[in-house]
């Protein structure tokens, strides 16, 4: 729900106010990440098999928070949970899963130290000697698979030569996998969709970054400044008793 409906708002934006928000989308993005990582770190539950039998598929945690966002005469919504209900978030506008403990993993082993290891091997059951044919070869074959378009280097293995014996290279290769048991963090989800607040543009002015724009946010919220008066009493040796009266604009 929150992709699709944060792309329907981002799409519906004028030219003007998508130019008045440089920068925003990344900042937030990277305060964003920056924050969810910072509270699994402390908050994040790992399980292993039988807890998470136990657990019965149960969420870590669950929110729905309320989300003000206002950019000075660029921006002003507010992200709040959706109410589509259901889902990965359970009904409500955050959710983290628990994360597992004994996860399987397989750790990839540098295809050039492979390829190095390879090559010496060949030459040690060949006496040091590796005939000339057979690199060329295999550089013919390299040159084969390879496409450069529009800048971009790739490989198509389907246009590879066959391979005389295929079952036992795939043995081999999947013998040198390297397996162990580590950790995944739980997968985080989010239903929130984004409310306009509804804004009298015809004060804002254009934002500093383009003078030359002149074209108010109809997205905007002006504020009216009020003024609130509050009493305090200082206490000394010669206090009389009497309140001073401050005078506070609350903007």
């Amino acid at each position: 729900m929150s992709k699709a409906n944060f792309a329907n708002f981002a799409e519906n934006l004028t030219d003007a106010e998508l130019h008045n928000l440089t920068g925003v989308g990344a900042s937030l993005r990277e305060f964003g990440k920056v924050l969810e990582d910072e509270w699994r770190s402390r908050n994040g539950v790992l399980l292993d098999k039988d807890q998470r039998v136990q657990n019965e598929g149960k969420p870590n945690a669950i929110a729905n928070p309320t989300i003000n966002i206002e950019i000075p005469d660029a921006l002003s919504i507010v992200l709040k949970p959706s109410s589509d209900g259901g889902g990965k978030t359970r009904g409500n506008g955050y959710a983290n899963d628990v994360g597992l403990s004994d996860k399987v993993k397989t750790g990839n082993v540098p295809p050039t130290l492979l390829l190095e290891i390879l090559v010496d091997k060949i030459a040690t059951m060949l006496d040091g000697n590796i005939a000339a044919k057979a690199l060329n070869d295999i550089r013919d074959a390299l040159q084969h698979c390879m496409t450069i378009s529009d800048g971009k280097f790739s490989f198509d293995k389907s246009k590879a030569p066959p391979l005389n014996h295929p079952v036992q290279v795939v043995e081999w290769l999947n013998s040198l996998k390297q397996e162990f048991i580590g950790t995944t963090a739980g997968s985080t989800h989010v239903s929130m969709q984004v409310i306009p607040v509804p804004i009298d543009s015809t004060t804002i002015e254009p934002t500093r970054n383009d003078q030359s724009l002149g074209v108010p946010s109809p997205l905007q919220e002006v504020k009216t400044a009020s003024t609130t008066t509050m009493t305090t009493v200082e206490k000394s040796p010669s206090d009389t008793g009497e309140g001073k009266q401050i005078t506070l604009k609350d903007w």
